[in-house]
């Protein structure tokens, strides 16, 4: 590999979606930070191959810590040159009903799954501005258009994260700065195969006009294709990767 790599950075980044997002960047010679609050799970990063040959940069990090965040990506802009690729994959849920969701819940869930992405979002793009060059992806959810039931406060975090990356677009754009989201729909994680039962995934099958359920390299895929400068002229945009569960 060259050694011309740029630096990447994927929250959530050391399991499910976001480890196959990872993978993908990695292939498409991007250096990539890995940021996850799940110290077990960064410590397996550590492990991998792509680890040890410097392609994955495994970082422990909460992205609601400011602070920690700024030091972080200043940190890795030192060593390896200004980020030019941000993906906020990164959230949260926690089971509830409009009518039992807690206050408490609700800031716990708020406070990752829109707060964080905003916080590396501003902090990230102040890089990308001072090097003109760079593209964010924020990961969306198909909960946000009341596609499929859940957590209230999960599907108003995930409706947040769609309108700031219109509003990031509008600002960022003039700055050098692509920023579009990806929605995701029913996606076969480790998670969701280990909780769901043959029954609800047959369910969730006939929810997609595809029959199928998605895969993490689905929305890997799309996500360094929006990174990659044959996605130079997209930005603003809502890309539905979820078998037409919604159609913008």
């Amino acid at each position: 590999m060259s050694d011309d790599r740029r630096l990447a950075v994927v929250t959530g980044g050391a399991r499910g979606i976001g480890e196959a997002i990872v993978a993908e960047l990695v292939e498409a010679n991007y250096r990539v930070a890995v940021i996850d609050v799940n110290g077990k799970a960064i410590a397996r990063a550590r492990e991998t191959d792509s680890a040890r040959a410097g392609s994955v940069l495994p970082v422990e990090l909460s992205i609601t810590n400011r602070h920690a965040v700024e030091h972080e990506l200043a940190a890795l802009a030192r060593v390896h040159g200004p980020i030019r690729a941000l993906v906020n994959n990164a959230g949260m849920t926690l089971p509830a009903s409009f009518l039992d969701q807690t206050d408490e819940d609700w800031d716990r869930i708020m406070v990752v799954s829109l707060t964080g992405t905003f916080i590396m979002a501003q902090v990230a793009a102040r890089q990308m501005v001072d090097a003109h060059e760079g593209a964010i992806v924020n990961i969306s959810s198909v909960s946000a258009h009341g596609v499929r039931t859940g957590p209230p406060a999960y599907a108003a975090a995930k409706a947040g994260v769609g309108g700031l990356s219109r509003l990031m677009a509008v600002q960022l754009g003039p700055l050098g700065v692509r920023v579009n989201t990806v929605v995701v729909g029913t996606t076969a994680t480790p998670w969701l195969l280990s909780k769901k039962s043959a029954a609800e995934l047959d369910t969730m099958r006939e929810s997609t006009l595809t029959g199928a359920i998605g895969e993490p390299d689905d929305i890997a895929k799309t996500v360094a294709f929006l990174c990659s400068d044959a996605a130079k002229h997209v930005t603003g945009q809502l890309i539905s990767v979820s078998g037409g569960q919604w159609m913008p």
